[in-house]
């Protein structure tokens, strides 16, 4: 007897509240699974270091007609985890994670001379300066210059190695 009460007050109650009037559930199944959106604000945030499909591609000829050079010439075994690499890096530098990217410098570093993490740190805005995070910005993973001395990025500002310890800044101009 109650069951044959509470569903029909249930069911009214279910469409009284709710909130899209021009199209009312034809049934209480339709009002519970039709779905509310989630404002952007409480969208799940999209992962910053994930790859494009178009990253993942490399190109055969740079946007200035020049063809790059084979990702093993240039030192590299495994070029995606290496787009991966510059991603985070990318994110690092965007958002001032400066021990993140102290971590993957070659130390000692040669251009410009730096002794260790400590000594990078604390010249971080000397040797990060907007050139260089510009370049790193706008870099189309898509065109990563390389020769037999490593990757660069924008006009020479960084220049990566793959070492053992895995991917590493070896120069900043």
């Amino acid at each position: 007897m109650i069951a044959k009460v509470i569903l029909p007050a249930l069911l009214l109650l279910v469409i009284a509240c709710n909130d899209t009037p021009d199209k009312q559930p034809s049934s209480l199944s339709d009002t519970l699974t039709t779905a509310t959106p989630v404002p952007d604000s409480l969208s799940p945030v999209t992962d910053p270091y994930a790859l494009s499909p178009a990253e993942i591609e490399d190109d055969s000829v740079f946007s200035d007609g020049s063809m790059p050079t084979s990702w093993a010439n240039a030192g590299f075994d495994n070029p995606l985890a290496f787009k991966k690499f510059l991603k985070h890096l990318q994110y690092w530098v965007a958002t001032d994670q400066r021990d993140s990217v102290a971590a993957v410098v070659a130390y000692p570093l040669h251009h410009p001379a730096v002794k260790n993490a400590q000594q990078f740190l604390a010249g971080y805005d000397k040797y990060m300066r907007e050139q260089v995070k510009k370049a790193l910005k706008e870099q189309n993973l898509r065109q990563i210059f390389r020769r037999d001395q490593g990757a660069m990025i924008g006009n020479g500002e960084l220049w990566f190695s793959e070492t053992p310890q895995g991917f590493r800044i070896i120069g900043i101009n």
